[in-house]
């Protein structure tokens, strides 16, 4: 089944290289699997299975997930790895040139929004055949059970297309929009970049008929938090909402979260570690890779955990890692002598007199041979979980038109109790504490994707800059939106440049 999903995930991406030609030189393609699919349920298991997988390629690409996310935050030192990309990517040269034939360059691949669309052209193809689909192809007793199987998979179709137009806005801001699938690729037209308010709005029409389509968790099936559900759908609308600053319809969408008939809980602190090797009793949504045939090779510099991880975890003779901790926010963020998390994620290291941190979520390795020379790494990527969204949803109340501080707080606590902190907090408001949620975020969710993103509203609420790679002007024009690279051009004459970028990406 796994092969058969990269063959679809293939033909997805086939199809997007040739009929959205705007994005990408390439030569068109037909996709022949089109003529025999679509003729049965499991057809559309498969092919909407497949989105997943796309989006799983789009994250790894250049460790995107957590390029993202967490380098260009304040988590790490200057980082190694032996050459410049990535300490670029972390001190936002973001406009040097790259030669087009440096394909493995880092610095490229994260400019370019080609994998997301894969992703989405593979979720217009879902939605365009299993709507046309009879319901009579999908299993069930009676045609209204057959018709439930039919919309889950439109719904997941639907998710899927919403979640990588979110994660593609809060990246370049203003991105095309493309919601047609085109059978003749001579009829996909050039399009310019749409207004981030207007893909959101996008996003938002989608997760209403993801809503409606999809069900809550069914905590026995295999495909639990690795493919979409009712409360993944909600938890992308909390974040959503969080990133447009609206965060009434934010506190409404994280409680449909935490008061979910799934029943999410947060982990047990004597089983915190669980969470990073997947399917936590917290997990909400998780991109799946813990499967050997779903993995990465352990050691591949261009991993998380080749970069995050040395020796002993993973065999690549470093004694420390290529991406470092940054110590100053490490012994900040942890300094409550009570708190279990440094403990049980963190290992100091010894580098010959300076402290070093490595961040060990990510060690859930496995030797592949018997003289351990093969390493691949199974920790799914964790995309929303309990823990982020009560956080989310104190923030909310903090920064909401009519705020609910004493809440905020109770929230707030609730992560800190189950990391066995013994005082609670008391009397924050404000703009302090905004900032006591974030901290605890940073605490929470260190080097799972958020810190970035949650220090760039942190900065548009209160106005205090947080990032010293970025300053008040900069952030003001928008320096936090990546440049898109300028290969993309080249058949597109409708695309332009990220607004701060003009002029300076060569």
């Amino acid at each position: 089944m796994h092969i058969k999903y990269k063959i679809l995930g293939l033909a997805a991406l086939i199809a997007f290289c040739s009929s959205c030609k705007k994005f990408l030189d390439q030569q068109p393609n037909s996709v022949a699997t089109d003529q025999t699919t679509w003729k049965s349920e499991s057809d559309a298991n498969a092919s909407v299975a497949s989105c997943y997988s796309l989006i799983r390629s789009a994250f790894n690409a250049a460790i995107t997930y957590y390029s993202y996310g967490d380098l260009i935050s304040d988590e790490f030192g200057p980082v190694s790895g032996g050459d410049q990309s990535y300490l670029d990517v972390q001190d936002m040269n973001w406009g040097i040139s790259i030669p087009a034939a440096n394909t493995n360059d880092p610095r490229l691949k994260l400019r370019l929004f080609t994998n997301f669309y894969t992703v989405v052209a593979q979720s217009n193809r879902c939605l365009h055949f299993i709507n046309s689909m009879p319901v009579s192809s999908f299993t069930g007793d009676d045609d209204a059970a057959r018709q439930s199987r039919k919309n889950h998979y439109l719904g997941e179709a639907y998710f899927t297309r919403a979640f990588s137009y979110f994660y593609m806005a809060r990246v370049w801001g203003d991105v095309p929009l493309v919601t047609d699938y085109y059978d003749d690729v001579s009829r996909a037209p050039q399009l310019a970049r749409s207004p981030q308010k207007d893909v959101l709005a996008r996003c938002l029409l989608d997760l209403d008929s993801a809503r409606q389509y999809l069900d809550w968790q069914d905590p026995n099936s295999s495909d639990k938090v690795v493919r979409a559900d009712k409360g993944a759908v909600f938890a992308l609308l909390a974040h959503l909402y969080a990133w447009e600053g609206d965060y009434n319809h934010c506190d409404n969408a994280c409680d449909s979260v935490i008061n979910a008939p799934t029943g999410y809980t947060l982990v047990d602190s004597a089983d915190y570690t669980s969470i990073y090797k997947g399917k936590s009793l917290e997990s909400i949504f998780e991109i799946a890779q813990n499967a050997q045939s779903e993995s990465m090779r352990a050691t591949d510099v261009y991993t998380i955990t080749g970069v995050t991880l040395a020796e002993p975890l993973i065999h690549n003779n470093l004694p420390t890692p290529a991406w470092t901790i940054n110590t100053g926010l490490y012994q900040y963020l942890y300094s409550d002598t009570d708190d279990i998390r440094p403990k049980l994620v963190f290992k100091e290291l010894s580098t010959g007199g300076a402290i070093a941190y490595e961040c060990i979520k990510y060690a859930n390795i496995q030797n592949v041979n018997a003289n351990t020379s093969y390493q691949i790494a199974l920790n799914n990527i964790i995309v929303f979980r309990l823990a982020d969204i009560l956080l989310l949803k104190a923030e909310a109340l903090a920064a909401k038109p009519a705020p609910d501080y004493g809440t905020a707080l109770s929230l707030v606590n609730a992560v800190r109790q189950r990391a066995k902190i013994k005082t609670p907090l008391t009397g924050y408001t404000g703009n302090d504490l905004l900032n006591l949620i974030t901290d605890e975020r940073g605490r929470e969710l260190f080097l799972e994707g958020h810190r970035f993103f949650d220090l760039i509203r942190l900065e548009r609420i209160t106005g205090d800059q947080q990032l010293s790679t970025i300053s008040p002007g900069e952030f003001a024009a928008g320096k936090y939106y990546w440049p898109i690279d300028p290969s993309l051009f080249l058949l597109n004459s409708k695309l332009t440049q990220t607004g701060f970028w003009k002029g300076k990406v060569h």
